[in-house]
């Protein structure tokens, strides 16, 4: 298939009468985002390709319909996928005059129909990166690529996209969107100290969740506006037009320009019921005489949408509560009690749970490609050294008793509170701080304990674990505070990680390799630099 033919047989409406692709079964998965899944292909003469098959999914399909009108556009629209496919054409030709050997664009060569998953896939250049590593005490300051990229890179990236027109690329660009960082890799020994790639173009939800007010309220939302619609990787192809028009350098891609326009125009302009229907005929689930007649009765194609919706909503409550009972039953609540009986009553046991975890965080690390084999030895060579034993099982405790406090607070406190037992000011007190007091209550018996042993007594993570968030690291924060400088590598480690983590797990904003994670990963050196105060 020639990727730059633009046009198909007219005729053909129905997504899976579209161009195919070969189907692709078995293949490793490299990705998973909002907008879809990667796969790793390979062409004609046995090179990876990146094969990215649209789909949508959960909260995401929920944001599409009600945004969008259906789920993804680029899992049934043909002209939407065309314009994924032509955008990244015309970005890789402007991106490299723009930033030269910094910055690539992982070009399309290809877009098609997936017979097998039903939905529509992008081919597009396999890059060979990595993300910019988290922090770590024992990465070396000038291995640090997050300021190169979030801070010099993608500000300038989003400055050139809005002059040439590109008004809703910005939001993959990374402009108030955080989770945007995962859509660059770094790749090492290319030109003079490496190269950027930008290889995820396509959106999953519509620009409306800005993390930046000034972002949110001053250009999305305003953007948003002039466009009537919410901002879904929209282009101004006039200003485009105007652009490649005025520099010499850009006048070859006028034609692609135009064939933008006119697929964007043809997408953007469909209703939401043709969306809606569009998305039934690609998924097989109508056909388009089914469709006609839904053309000609409106009010009983939402209808059947609406018990469709109920009965999906049905179906996943009962899964829900079948893998919730299944759960309950698979727990071997005999061992757990012996478990937890050894663990108030034996020290070494507490311990060594303690650097069970701390040696499976390590070994999460390096399953990331986060952190070296040497550096997690060494660390790990840690766990057993008498310096920091006490304070890392106490640690381990915190953390332990975690499950218990969450189970409290979801579980116990509703339940008392349905009895009357409690009312509402008293369920707000509860959340806000039953973390705080579980661990202030073992602090402070560990805190008298120690002084009656004459032994070194823990009031940096007394006062640190009355704080939510920060008080789950109150012992690695403890031994960072009396340990010598020499020996506080693994707490330190302790605090990039837990960190990391909180970002990791954030909802909308958060996720692995996002700016979320890294900014916050990133916190603890402010901590790590009161032991010299």
């Amino acid at each position: 298939m020639d990727p730059r033919t633009d046009e198909i047989d007219p005729a053909i409406e129905a997504a899976s009468k579209h161009r195919r692709l070969p189907s692709y079964t078995g293949l490793r998965e490299i990705g998973r985002g909002r907008s879809g899944v990667v796969y790793v292909g390979r062409d004609r003469d046995g090179g990876k390709l990146a094969c990215k098959v649209f789909d949508s999914q959960g909260i995401t399909k929920v944001v599409q319909i009600v945004f969008l009108g259906a789920p993804n556009p680029y899992l049934w629209c043909w002209d939407a996928v065309y314009c994924a496919h032509l955008r990244r054409r015309i970005l890789a030709e402007l991106v490299e005059a723009w930033f030269g050997d910094k910055l690539r664009v992982a070009r399309s060569s290809a877009c098609g129909w997936n017979d097998v998953l039903r939905a529509f896939e992008l081919q597009a250049e396999f890059v060979q990166g990595r993300p910019p590593g988290l922090h770590h005490p024992l990465r070396a300051r000038g291995d640090d690529r997050l300021h190169e990229l979030a801070d010099e890179v993608l500000p300038e990236l989003q400055k050139k996209l809005l002059e040439a027109g590109f008004d809703g690329l910005v939001w993959q660009a990374g402009y108030g969107n955080p989770v945007a960082l995962n859509n660059f890799l770094f790749e090492p020994g290319v030109g003079p100290s490496g190269r950027w790639a930008w290889i995820d173009l396509e959106s999953g939800v519509p620009a409306l969740a800005a993390l930046s007010p000034k972002a949110l309220f001053g250009y999305y939302i305003p953007r948003s506006f002039r466009f009537r619609r919410p901002l879904f990787d929209d282009v101004d192809t006039k200003r485009l037009a105007e652009y490649v028009r005025s520099d010499e350098r850009f006048t070859h891609l006028a034609d692609d320009v135009v064939k933008l326009e006119r697929r964007q125009k043809r997408w953007k302009s469909l209703s939401r019921l043709e969306r809606s229907l569009r998305y039934r005929i690609a998924r097989a689930q109508i056909d388009e005489v089914d469709a006609r007649f839904y053309r000609r009765h409106v009010l009983r194609w939402y209808a059947k949408e609406a018990g469709h919706a109920a009965h999906r909503v049905w179906k996943a409550a009962r899964r829900l509560a079948r893998s919730a009972i299944e759960r309950l039953r698979a727990i071997p609540f005999g061992a757990l009690a012996v478990g937890l009986g050894r663990f108030l009553t034996s020290h070494r046991y507490r311990a060594a749970l303690a650097r069970r975890y701390v040696a499976g965080r390590l070994d999460a690390w390096r399953r990331r490609g986060q952190m070296s084999k040497p550096d997690a030895d060494f660390l790990r060579e840690h766990l057993d050294s008498e310096e920091s034993a006490a304070w890392l099982t106490d640690f381990g405790v915190h953390v332990a008793i975690k499950p218990f406090v969450k189970g409290f607070e979801y579980w116990v406190t509703p339940a008392l509170y349905a009895l009357g037992v409690i009312d509402e000011t008293a369920v707000a007190v509860i959340l806000l701080t039953a973390g705080a007091v579980a661990r202030t209550l073992y602090t402070a018996g560990r805190t008298i304990q120690n002084h009656f042993r004459g032994r070194e007594k823990p009031w940096v993570a007394l006062a640190v674990g009355v704080v939510p968030v920060l008080g789950n690291f109150a012992f690695p924060t403890q031994l960072i505070r009396s340990s010598r400088a020499e020996d506080d590598d693994l707490a330190r480690f302790l605090l990039y990680d837990g960190f990391a983590r909180i970002g990791a797990h954030l909802p909308i904003w958060g996720g692995r390799d996002t700016l979320t994670e890294h900014r916050l990963n990133r916190l603890p050196d402010r901590i790590v630099r009161l032991r010299g105060a």
